[in-house]
């Protein structure tokens, strides 16, 4: 789609605009199910975290419960990694440079899995 000259929907149809401004409307959505994607990995990542630190577990969470928020987690995930999946198949390509990023972990055993402070 990049480098076509835009084209007019004629008047009268469903939602007119050109093909340009549909593509960047579309590749806005696009990047937001991305950074939807990233916000469920890292939930995941992080209810998976929980379940196995000993610091961070909550106390009086069963491990049946643990593995339910683990399976819910993974499920959310997975819904929104396929709504970026499709959008991407959609747009045709993958949008780059938006900057998705992730804050880093609070729990107080990564810095001893890392060997030390990140001051290095």
């Amino acid at each position: 789609m990049r480098g076509r000259t835009a084209e007019t929907i004629p008047v009268g149809s469903i939602g007119v605009v050109q093909d340009g401004e549909h593509v960047s409307s579309l590749e806005s959505q696009t990047v937001a199910a991305h950074r939807a994607y990233v916000e469920a990995l890292a939930a995941w990542e992080k209810v998976v975290h929980m379940a196995s630190c000993p610091i961070c577990r909550p106390e009086g969470l069963t491990d049946k419960d643990h593995e339910r928020r683990c399976d819910s987690a993974e499920l959310e995930k997975e819904r929104r990694r396929i709504a970026f999946r499709d959008l991407c198949d959609e747009l045709g390509y993958v949008p780059e440079g938006h900057g998705i990023g992730l804050r880093t972990s609070a729990c107080p055993t990564d810095s001893c899995v890392r060997g030390g402070s990140d001051d290095a």
